[in-house]
């Protein structure tokens, strides 16, 4: 699927090549694990190869536009529009897969996610697609996934006794790993969220999650503008900080100092 649309488009080749040539071993076969997601993705979907491009930079050309109103304003769209603009979901659910396999800060996370190491009871919020779930499927012993907005195509990649179609409760307290990626900005109170994740914790259990600064996306509610910041209000609910990766976007459409910042925090 992947290769097809490579020679299909100079411009999707250029940046999967960009991405792939500096991978070793291991990352190069996350990278083929991710196309043969889209692959299953595409085929659930029925997408030819002109109708993913067209979806693909449909979406591009929208975020591109708000980037470069975000720069003028320093708002993000939400903010400007006071509402969520709707969009074609299969359209952004494509460019979040595809953005893995040529976003460099994408794949990172992704890459990031495939190093953790025993995975006995875990919970996914906000799954998506299942992408995440997908990749670590081998290291995944009991788990658990929610998210209100996912579409059936989650159970090509789980079975339906591991999801539940709605928002997380925080009944759960007896998680060795709890996933929160690419979550908390769009919530409009994240450290809200972050404090009854906390509280429903086990000690010595972790939170996975990833902060956004300056992604002016249609539907992120939340920019995470201070790393200090948010350390500083993590670490006073309680949690402590056991790892951290600050992933910076090379390939910008406008000069916004965009990044996500890849965290583990323990309780």
């Amino acid at each position: 699927m992947i290769n097809s649309l490579r020679k299909k488009d100079t411009r999707i080749n250029f940046f999967y090549t960009k991405v792939s040539k500096s991978l070793n071993f291991r990352q190069k076969k996350l990278h083929r694990k991710i196309a043969d997601f889209l692959r299953i993705y595409c085929e659930y979907h029925k997408l030819n190869n002109q109708k993913i491009l067209n979806l693909y930079f449909k979406f591009l050309k929208a975020y591109s536009r708000d980037c470069k109103k975000f720069s003028k304003t320093k708002k993000y769209p939400f903010v400007l529009n006071h509402r969520i603009n709707k969009t074609n979901r299969i359209s952004y659910e494509l460019a979040l897969i595809i953005s893995c396999l040529l976003a460099d800060h994408r794949f990172k996370i992704m890459d990031q996610i495939t190093k953790l190491k025993t995975l006995k009871k875990s919970l996914f919020i906000g799954v998506g697609t299942g992408l995440e779930i997908y990749i670590l499927k081998n290291k995944l012993h009991n788990f658990i996934a929610y998210d209100p907005k996912s579409s059936n195509f989650i159970f090509k990649i789980i079975k339906k006794k591991y999801f539940k179609k709605r928002k997380y409760n925080f009944s759960i307290n007896n998680l060795d790993t709890i996933f929160a990626i690419e979550f908390l900005e769009h919530l409009s109170k994240p450290y809200e969220f972050l404090e009854n994740i906390f509280l429903s914790m086990k000690k010595g259990s972790r939170l996975i999650c990833t902060t956004a600064k300056n992604i002016p996306q249609f539907d992120h509610l939340f920019n995470f503008k201070s790393q200090k910041s948010f350390e500083s209000k993590v670490k006073k609910i309680g949690f402590r900080i056991n790892f951290k990766k600050i992933l910076s976007h090379t390939e910008e459409f406008q000069k916004i100092n965009s990044d996500n910042v890849f965290y583990i925090l323990k309780k």
